[in-house]
């Protein structure tokens, strides 16, 4: 079988790692699958990826300081841009032949680049599938988000199924999102994507001392969080040692910078990235984080105290999440706090040792997988007019089997 996930990447990592994650667990249950993921992240080919999974890499985008779409990399205007990447897509569904499509986020793609693309799909009797976040954003912008005829139309017109990574005990986006009321009967909240562990997890009896972890996510946008953190150490004494990651795409002068402040510090090192952040999580006291997705999914599932630190431009989705979680007892959330504040936050999380709360459901890769295994069984059934039985069938939690 064969699954094309699309995500536009044009900001951190955030979309890339949630499709990569769910392309593993979806190889593990249906061995000998073929994944294409198409995606816009420029740091795409540094991922590790099991047999099985492969690579279309879009030409980059970024923001600008006006907040309008660039190219990352080329002198091309963004109008031609976009056209050579819908024309990379339109190409990889009818060369791949996929018959499941997962759409990560943006349900026309990037300023509708994935629309030809989708429209080709359905021609060819691909099951189509819209997954995204627990929170997009704030209700109140959702309309800048989803409000347009072109996203409204594919929402309720284009996908046999619509996903929400996440658990309605946190966020009910069937509730917050207007957009979505039409489409509620299509609707599942499969829980959090998370990465799975790359060791058994190990936690030290007894730590001689205390140890705080620094991450910024992908890093693009992290340096003034990395700062923010050195201002509450230096406002205070503090009595711990600090492991500082900085994220690939961390820039290079702010790096330097960071570097620099930190060799003034005691017991603080930074790294440029670590191979298997979700153990770096569980070994330590406390996380100081911004809220992305994947970063407060990984933190929820090692159960370690964290302070975040949300972004809160162009979108208030981080600061949206460090809320709820904040308001479930499941971390702390220090948006906007003062240095003095900020170093109170993370002394009173040390004091926590652990987060003993309830959860929220953390099984969201498997269910996709399951959904879009699923999806992909009925299109394949439908192309050649009967049933199928093999091994990959009947893998799907209960839930998921009507």
């Amino acid at each position: 079988m064969r699954f094309l996930l699309y995500s536009h990447d044009s900001f951190g990592l955030g979309h890339l790692r949630r499709s990569v994650t769910i392309a593993g667990r979806l190889l593990e249950q249906c061995p000998g699958a073929s994944v294409l993921i198409a995606t816009g992240s420029p740091v795409a080919t540094s991922f590790r990826l099991p047999r099985g999974i492969d690579i279309l890499k879009l030409p980059s985008v970024t923001k600008d300081r006006d907040g309008d779409y660039v190219s990352r990399e080329w002198t091309m205007g963004l109008t031609s841009l976009l056209e050579f990447r819908a024309r990379l897509l339109t190409s990889a569904v009818e060369g791949f032949r996929p018959h499941a499509l997962l759409v990560d986020h943006k349900p026309i793609g990037l300023l509708g680049e994935l629309e030809p693309a989708l429209v080709r799909a359905r021609a060819l009797g691909t099951r189509c599938i819209l997954g995204f976040r627990d929170i997009v954003d704030h209700p109140e912008s959702m309309d800048a988000e989803w409000g347009s005829a072109d996203v409204r139309h594919a929402i309720e017109n284009d996908y046999d199924q619509i996903m929400v990574y996440g658990d309605r005990e946190v966020f009910d986006a069937s509730v917050e999102y207007a957009e979505l009321a039409a489409v509620r009967d299509r609707l599942l909240f499969t829980g959090y994507v998370v990465r799975p562990r790359l060791r058994p997890p190990f936690r030290p009896l007894a730590l001689l001392q205390p140890h705080v972890v620094v991450t910024v996510g992908g890093g693009e946008d992290g340096a003034e969080r990395v700062h923010r953190y050195f201002d509450a150490m230096e406002f205070g004494q503090p009595h711990w040692t600090t492991t500082v990651v900085l994220g690939p795409l961390f820039g290079s002068d702010a790096g330097k910078e960071v570097k620099r402040r930190a060799s003034a510090q005691p017991d603080v090192t930074v790294h440029r990235s670590h191979d298997d952040l979700p153990a770096l999580f569980r070994d330590a006291s406390a996380v100081v984080s911004m809220a992305g997705y994947n970063t407060c999914s990984e933190l929820l599932q090692s159960r370690v105290p964290s302070v975040l630190l949300p972004r809160v431009t162009p979108r208030r989705e981080q600061l949206v999440r460090a809320q709820r979680l904040a308001a479930r007892g499941l971390a702390f959330n220090a948006s906007g706090a003062s240095p003095s504040a900020l170093l109170g936050e993370i002394q009173f999380a040390l004091e926590q040792r652990r987060v003993s709360r309830p959860l929220p459901s953390m099984n969201g890769a498997q269910k996709a997988a399951s959904v879009l295994l699923r999806s992909a069984v009925a299109a394949q059934g439908a192309s050649l007019g009967t049933p199928l039985n093999g091994p990959c069938i009947d893998t799907a939690p209960a839930e998921l089997a009507s």
